[in-house]
């Protein structure tokens, strides 16, 4: 039993000496390693020890993940995206923060207009804030155009205006976490570094599988071990890439196509997709927040509008007045009502359309194409497009 071959019936969260399955890891494998010699009594009679046994394992496995057919498969089915043709620093730090939590082909259409207007860190902290949020609107998760301007700032202060090129450092800057450092270090600058996101994730627990939860500590520091011990040494970014592209497209959450994934045949986990990886399930139900929005046209088919606080939800972008109480010369036009699901809660909008003699003072006013430029929270954008189609508005 104590070939490098064998493969252990449990998982190292599951082992009582590795701190149980009921229990975070604590110093697990320090305590492991510290605690060798009583736990494995063969340690010092010249046969393997579990360390060993565990390494030619890993090493492996290591071997068909940096196999020549992850990175060939990637080669022929990869997605011919903007940011990976010409993967400068700037162009693939913007395509990340763009990509967190939003859909490719949502960013997609975006992409360039938005490097046109922000082709270099300079470019976007002389433009200013507001500029950024308005380019941004309709993308979502505005949290990440105020980091996106707060990084540009930093490296136009602190690096010259240029992307640094070491992951440590890439994450001393606003809102750049230990994945979009990994992805930008690797894919424009070639370090052999690895990453993990939801995509690569699921990969490297069904590959490994492992059926251990892995959004707490132990589960997380397992998997970024196991990404930074796999990347290819010679094309870094590619291979990352490569795990990514692998998630999205064949290692998918429901419904996974194993007969073309290149990694098919060490893959620990393919007879059990359903199960792996295990993961903490999203409530079913959600608050929900209801709010109103007021749509006042005046003679000029001028609207208006203000720009929200500098905190709160939707900070600092232009929205509908939310609160107005009409007057006797006011006509209503139309309704509308929409539902967006946001993070943690579903918002719900109600809206009216109204035409009115004249805009209430202290907001700002202009024509519809003003408003909607200036780059309004999407669901005040979508609500918006409603109440037009419902109503004889601009």
């Amino acid at each position: 039993h104590r070939k490098a071959s064998l493969k252990p019936t449990k998982s190292l969260h599951e082992c009582s000496w590795f701190g149980g399955a009921q229990q975070p890891l604590q110093g697990g494998w320090e305590r492991f390693t510290q605690q060798q010699d009583s736990i494995f009594p063969w340690k010092n009679d010249g046969d393997a020890t579990y360390s060993q046994i565990m390494s030619a394992s890993t090493q492996e496995l290591q071997q068909d993940f940096k196999s020549d057919a992850l990175l060939a498969w990637y080669d022929d089915h990869r997605r011919r995206l903007p940011w990976r043709e010409e993967p400068s620093p700037w162009r693939v730090l913007v395509s990340e923060l763009m990509l967190q939590q939003t859909q490719v082909r949502t960013v997609l259409p975006r992409y360039e207009t938005f490097m046109e207007l922000f082709p270099s860190p300079a470019a976007m902290a002389e433009a200013g804030e507001e500029a950024v949020l308005g380019a941004w609107a309709g993308l979502g998760y505005y949290r990440r155009a105020r980091a996106l301007f707060a990084i540009s700032q930093r490296l136009v202060q602190d690096f010259s205006g240029e992307v640094p090129g070491d992951a440590k450092t890439l994450e001393q800057l606003p809102g750049v976490g230990a994945y979009t450092a990994g992805a930008v270090a690797s894919i424009a600058f070639g370090q052999v570094v690895g990453l993990v996101d939801g995509n690569v994730e699921r990969v490297l627990a069904r590959f490994m599988g492992e059926g251990s939860p892995l959004r707490n500590a132990a589960g997380q520091r397992l998997l970024w071990n196991w990404a930074n011990e796999f990347v290819d040494e010679e094309r870094p970014g590619d291979h990352n890439q490569a795990l990514m592209e692998l998630g999205a497209r064949v290692c998918r959450p429901v419904s996974p196509r194993c007969g073309e994934c290149p990694l098919h045949g060490g893959c620990q986990g393919d007879d059990k997709w359903s199960e792996i990886p295990n993961l903490p399930k999203r409530p079913e139900v959600v608050p929900v927040v209801e709010e109103n929005r007021y749509l006042l046209v005046d003679g000029s088919d001028h609207v208006a509008w203000r720009r929200r606080p500098e905190t709160g939800l939707y900070s600092k972008m232009v929205d509908l007045p939310e609160e107005w109480t009409p007057g006797v010369d006011a006509i209503l036009l139309g309704e509308a009502l929409i539902e967006r699901r946001l993070s943690h809660r579903l918002l719900r909008l109600k809206g009216r359309a109204f035409r009115v003699q004249s805009l209430p003072s202290g907001w700002e006013s202009g024509p519809v194409d003003d408003f909607l430029h200036a780059g309004p929270p999407k669901a005040v954008a979508l609500l918006f497009e409603e109440l037009r189609t419902h109503s004889e508005v601009c």
